[in-house]
């Protein structure tokens, strides 16, 4: 019977409620009007036993505080007006309210395990019920496993027959798996081969160590003979016995080996003592009876032979001639592999080889070439410039001027490109402040811009504090050539202008912008001026000397190396151009004597004020050295000519010097030595390296030597000057 039966066992609330009240009431008039001065403290538990018919605890407690209450009245009311003592009241009071405490206890307790009692013979009746339920359907369920043992019966014994199968399946499964481990422990062989490709012997030696275990017995012994004319050489060989011996040649006459190279099939035999005539070089001191033996083939060709050994006469079974052919499949593969990696490596070193010739030829070339156009750049600059000569005279040396610096320019461009594309043009990173690495680009074409009464325009206050990491000469190359190629493609009295504004959305980058008033480049064109060999506007191009269009290409590359970005616009034909180069910016603010003020100004000629210096000049060959020498005391400067390192030391030692420009192909030793000892002397003394050869390393050794600057000939006067008049500035 569970909690809700008990409820509805029990009598309602409100009768029992009135069954309740009506005898508490009853009970105390009793007790208190009837009898006042009797005191029989248990009759007043009796009517407590009431609540187990009611069931309700609230009743009983009830009617226990109704009692305690009477109790309280009789005791300390009625008793004492009936002539009662009072301790003996008090005595009456204490034992009414322990005798209704202990029975509304007790009663409590019976209705809780009433209840309990109801709840349990409930669970026990429904466990019954279930009980009998569930034998009910074991019984069913006994009748189907009855039947289901007679259908398992049937099926063990087609079991049993199945077993039977999957255990000749078994075994061979564990036989494939066998032939699979062997085939495995080969191939991993071979992948330990792949580790060491530089080692054919180390491979061919892995693969026979596996394999002689794999065969098993009979096999102690196995040898791979690669075939050399009308012999066999031993190339790899492995062996259970470390103490067996094997031929280091093989003939091929007089053994096994012809047989099985003429009819390229394996073949064995049982014994060598019984058939001597096939032995070979295996004489009866080496202690071996049984061989087997099969074809390597390398390329579909015969080119050697994989033999097993035992030292006892044997039967070599089909399962061996399957695992020594498979084997012998491998090597030939290792071979084949070999084969290969030597044609490679004797085509790589070739390769090697001839690109180091050329880079030699390469630099010797250009160092022959432009070493012969110095005097006559430097020259030809001079007379455009004097006024005694006739116009159209000067008109000619101008020519003649502008297409030696565009033979120069191509010499250059193509070592550069030369460069771009092998990947070996290295780059050497410093941090460079933005404004002073573009008003250093302007002061070098200042002239050329002088030249054709053109404006430059500097606009950097943006880039005032800003510093980017990369190689300042071939940054500066880049905006040399931008420079150059506004000033050739503009109009004379053009205006050109450089803007460099900061780009601050992540990464924050520079952005160095150069705009011209020229011929513009056609929309068709913008695609491709970036490449190589490519010209926007040939025609324009030829008329204005263009050169074969590699300056683009490599300004791209080198802004890429700089993990930047070179972007080209033009509305069209003469609209003007416009080129963006986009360079990350460091997060760091430069040196403060990095940073030029906000400015924008513009730009006729070279920003650096003049200072006449004493120059020591080195140069071997006459007449660049005069021609030289002539035009920087033309300048203002004070030039000593040595024509070999041990003049030039003994007039250093001399003299005060402030600037020291040498040439680097001397004849009694290296430019680079002398900068060496003439920086031991003086280590602040500022140098300017002259040289035909412009390579990467050329210049690392240049500036490692103590030059503050590299100039390749033939050396443009313009720029001479330029360089000179910002070294005496620094050094002043």
């Amino acid at each position: 019977m569970t909690e809700a039966n008990v409820r509805r066992s029990r009598p309602s609330a409100w009768v029992s409620t009135l069954v309740v009240a009506a005898l508490t009431g009853g009970w105390g008039y009793a007790r208190l009007i009837l009898f006042p001065d009797a005191v029989f403290p248990l009759t007043f538990v009796l009517p407590l036993l009431v609540c187990l018919w009611t069931r309700r605890s609230w009743q009983l407690w009830s009617m226990a505080g109704a009692f305690a209450v009477f109790a309280a009245v009789k005791s300390f009311v009625l008793l004492p007006s009936h002539g009662v003592p009072a301790h003996e009241a008090e005595l009456y009071f204490v034992g009414i309210m322990v005798n209704v405490i202990v029975g509304a206890a007790i009663v409590q307790f019976v209705l809780r395990q009433q209840t309990l009692t109801a709840e349990q013979s409930a669970r026990i009746a429904a466990i019954n019920s279930q009980l009998e339920a569930q034998s009910e359907e074991l019984q069913q369920q006994n009748e189907e496993i009855k039947t289901k043992a007679e259908e398992l019966a049937q099926q063990s014994e087609e079991i049993e027959a199945q077993a039977e199968e999957m255990e000749r399946q078994n075994e061979e499964l564990q036989d494939a798996n066998v032939r699979l481990g062997t085939r495995e422990e080969i191939l991993q062989g071979l992948l330990q081969a792949t580790r060491y490709p530089e080692h054919g012997q180390r491979a061919l030696q892995e693969v026979c160590g596996r394999a002689v275990r794999i065969l098993g017995a009979p096999a102690e012994a196995l040898a791979y003979l690669e075939r050399d004319g009308d012999s066999l050489n031993l190339r790899a060989h492995a062996s259970a016995n470390q103490s067996m011996e094997f031929p280091l040649v093989w003939s091929i006459a007089d053994s096994l080996i012809r047989i099985v190279l003429e009819e390229d099939k394996t073949a064995y035999v049982h014994d060598l003592a019984q058939r001597p005539d096939v032995a070979g070089p295996l004489k009866p001191e080496h202690g071996i009876r049984s061989i087997i033996a099969t074809p390597v083939r390398v390329a579909g060709a015969a080119t050697g032979v994989l033999v097993g050994f035992s030292v006892q006469p044997a039967h070599w079974t089909q399962d061996q001639f399957r695992m020594i052919e498979w084997v012998a499949a491998q090597c030939g593969l290792i071979g084949e592999g070999l084969r290969w990696q030597r044609v490679l490596t004797d085509r790589a070193r070739e390769i090697e080889t001839a690109n180091r010739a050329k880079d030699q030829f390469l630099a010797m070339l250009s160092h022959e070439l432009r070493t012969p156009l110095t005097p006559v750049l430097a020259a030809a600059g001079a007379l455009e410039e004097d006024p005694r000569l006739p116009e159209d005279v000067r008109d000619d040396i101008r020519m003649i001027r502008r297409n030696v610096g565009i033979q120069s320019r191509l010499i250059d461009d193509l070592l550069d490109l030369t460069r771009v594309s092998q990947g070996k043009l290295d780059l050497v990173h410093e941090t460079l402040a933005v404004p002073a690495l573009i008003m250093q680009t302007a002061e070098v074409v200042a002239a050329d811009i002088d030249a054709k009464d053109q404006v430059l325009v500097l606009a950097l206050d943006q880039s005032q504090g800003c510093t980017v990491s990369g190689d300042g000469p071939r940054l500066q190359q880049v905006f040399w050539n931008l420079l150059k190629n506004a000033s050739k493609f503009s109009p004379p009295k053009a205006r050109i202008s450089v803007t460099a504004r900061v780009i601050p959305e992540p990464p924050a980058r520079v952005a160095i912008e150069i705009v011209d008033s020229g011929v513009g480049i056609d929309s068709e064109d913008l695609t491709r001026i970036f490449r190589p060999f490519e010209q926007a506007g040939a025609p324009v191009r030829r008329t204005t000397g263009g050169g074969l269009g590699l300056g683009l290409a490599i300004a791209k590359a080198v802004v890429e190396l700089h993990h930047g970005a070179i972007h080209a616009y033009s509305e069209g034909v003469d609209k003007g151009a416009k080129f963006t180069v986009e360079l990350p910016l460091n997060a760091a603010p430069p040196p403060t004597h990095d940073s030029v003020p906000p400015f924008v100004r513009e730009l006729h000629r070279s920003a650096t004020p003049f200072r006449a210096l004493r120059i020591l000049l080195v140069e071997d060959h006459i007449d660049t050295g005069r021609i030289i020498g002539r035009l920087l005391r033309n300048s203002g400067h004070a030039v000593e000519h040595a024509e070999n390192a041990q003049t030039a030391l003994a007039t250093f030692r001399q003299k005060e010097f402030e600037l020291v420009i040498s040439d680097l192909g001397l004849p009694d030793q290296s430019g680079l030595q002398l900068m060496r000892q003439i920086r031991a002397i003086r280590p602040d003394i500022p140098g300017i390296c002259l040289s035909g050869y412009g390579m990467e390393d050329d210049l690392r050794a240049c500036y490692d030597a103590g030059f503050d600057e590299h100039i390749t000939k033939p050396v443009d006067i313009q720029r001479l000057r330029a360089v000179v008049a910002r070294l005496g500035n620094i050094k002043g």
